[in-house]
């Protein structure tokens, strides 16, 4: 079953160089994958909300929604599953774009920490409901971007998505829980 879904996969990550390799993509697809390494960009996002007292209780969701990704997707499913890397399956595919991970492939680390950040920042309240498409955007481009860069598998990416949704919405129940039983002990000693 595996090895048919890397099959299919590896036709997909073809599929995605012959249609769409260029040399725009390839200037801009390394930075878009460098925004997701470490969350980088998604910390930055939550320290901006965390120095707004109004919105400190999201900045706080957003850390620990990743969290969460990293718990779930690079320390647990990574370890457990040890897919290999598609470039090393296929070597034609390995880039020189950017430096080649070591790790582990499924679930895509990078997906799972955006998508985890931009379904916590679903929660913000918004102007604009069609604001919460921003994130969902800058997630999606993070997560093309490894696949443009055949450092994951379309089911790496898949899987990332779903650890990183399910992650934003441990995030939010994880601080909500916490902020309540802050309250509960302030009103108990009151």
């Amino acid at each position: 079953m595996l090895e048919q879904l890397t099959s299919i996969d590896i036709s997909i990550l073809h599929g995605i160089q012959n249609a769409l390799q260029s040399s725009t993509l390839d200037a801009v697809m390394p930075f878009v994958t460098s925004l997701g390494n470490l969350a980088f960009i998604w910390f930055v996002i939550a320290a901006l909300l965390l120095s707004k007292k109004e919105y400190r209780f999201y900045g706080a969701v957003v850390i620990t929604a990743i969290a969460a990704a990293c718990l779930i997707g690079e320390i647990g499913i990574k370890n457990i599953v040890e897919r290999p890397r598609p470039f090393l399956v296929d070597p034609t595919l390995a880039t020189q774009l950017i430096e080649l991970p070591h790790t582990f492939s499924f679930p895509s680390g990078h997906t799972g920490s955006s998508f985890a950040a931009a379904t916590a920042l679903c929660f913000l309240p918004m102007m604009h409901s069609w604001f919460k498409a921003i994130p969902l955007l800058g997630a999606a481009s993070i997560a093309f971007s490894r696949l443009y860069l055949c450092v994951h598998y379309p089911s790496d990416v898949l899987g990332g998505i779903v650890v990183g949704v399910i992650s934003g919405i441990i995030g939010m129940l994880v601080v909500k829980y916490l902020v309540r039983r802050k309250k509960e002990r302030a009103a108990a000693q009151a």
